[in-house]
């Protein structure tokens, strides 16, 4: 009975310690997403496109009245890994929604994202585009872009920052 007890009392240690580490993994993700939307808000020289890859923002009216707004990165020109991208409302207020969770990749979640010119390999973690989508009440919106990831070198990283409108008509 000895035994069993201190199996119990080590096993609730152990789980304690492990959540522990996840919420420590979780507020590191949650502090890199803050730090890449506030760059997102404070970069005052966006590109309107890249040239290492297409960015495309669509917008469609949804049965309740709201729009969806997808950004599409597709098309790759040069080899991209470990792709991270947060896409955010830009507006002239320059602040964070803390309320609304804006969409991402390879940032809040454990996937790895990576893109080629003319691969694509899920599971080798391949893919051919990335979509990041959200919805809002207005008709047009302007979109702050950043996208991250590390080049063919597999050490250099780049990180670029496009503004994206569309209006829905």
């Amino acid at each position: 009975m000895k035994k069993l007890l201190t199996a119990i009392l080590a096993l609730l240690l152990l789980s304690g310690c492990g959540s522990d580490v996840t919420r420590e993994l979780d507020k590191e993700r949650y502090d890199a997403y803050m730090t890449y939307y506030q760059a997102i808000l404070e970069e005052e020289n966006k590109l309107n496109k890249s040239q290492n890859y297409n960015t495309e923002l669509v917008v469609n009216k949804l049965s309740d009245g709201t729009y969806r707004y997808d950004v599409i990165i597709d098309n790759p020109r040069v080899a991209m890994y470990k792709i991270k991208a947060l896409a955010v409302i830009d507006d002239l207020s320059a602040r964070i929604d803390r309320e609304n969770m804006m969409p991402s990749v390879g940032i809040l979640d454990d996937a790895v994202y990576n893109m080629m010119p003319n691969i694509f390999d899920k599971e080798k973690g391949f893919v051919a585009g990335l979509t990041l989508s959200l919805v809002s009440e207005k008709p047009q919106l302007r979109i702050g872009l950043m996208v991250e990831y590390i080049d063919s070198s597999k050490v250099s990283s780049r990180r670029e920052y496009i503004t994206l409108f569309a209006s829905y008509e």
